[in-house]
């Protein structure tokens, strides 16, 4: 079987994947889970998951601007109880048991990591405002190599902003060169840095 040739750069056309992100984004926003809604909470985990590998996979094709490829997503940092109680997959829907959520600590982690925590995520719980309301709040998030560490919390107002960040981001200029082992690397400006406006 052989391949087409577009197939082997990833993503060819960025333009789609970035529209589907914003649309999706567009959901998200003021996104309402429900007392008990099953629908609703597949809903929101698949979008969020989507967006993971969307964003991701547009990382690894360089079709995101290195300023949007390296920015900083705000989260919480919540350290682990006693290290010799540690989730495993038949306890790790109440991250609340293991996890100190009375001491959130602010912090800042690059796409990167995000879209790689969401990938091999280990803990996924939605979050809501409050028992009586409903409307999401975000999702705390780790991965099998961090769930003997701690357990992120990402606010979902910060995940939208990241989606439409990725989705409007436009790659104007593209300057290669090769590393010491002969390997192509790339920088990718946007029309509004002033090295795309080099000749």
């Amino acid at each position: 079987m052989r391949a087409k040739r577009r197939g082997t750069n990833l993503i060819w056309e960025s333009w789609p994947w970035k529209q589907a992100l914003l649309r999706d984004a567009k959901k998200l926003d003021g996104f309402f889970l429900g007392e008990d809604d099953e629908q609703a909470n597949v809903d929101y985990e698949r979008a969020i998951f989507q967006a993971g590998f969307t964003i991701r996979k547009l990382l690894e094709a360089k079709k995101l601007t290195d300023r949007t490829a390296l920015s900083d997503v705000k989260c919480r940092k919540l350290a682990l109880l006693d290290p010799a109680r540690i989730p495993d997959r038949m306890t790790r829907h109440w991250p609340s048991e293991f996890y100190d959520v009375a001491n959130r600590q602010s912090a800042t982690v690059k796409l990167s990591f995000l879209t790689n925590q969401l990938v091999h995520s280990f803990v996924f719980a939605p979050t809501t405002r409050c028992e009586t309301d409903f409307h999401a709040e975000g999702f705390f998030l780790n991965s099998d190599y961090d769930r003997s560490k701690c357990l992120y919390e990402y606010e979902l107002a910060e995940l939208v902003r990241i989606m439409r960040l990725v989705g409007n981001d436009e790659v104007d200029r593209i300057d290669y060169k090769r590393d010491d082992n002969g390997e192509w690397i790339s920088r990718n400006y946007g029309p509004d840095e002033p090295e795309a406006k080099q000749s």
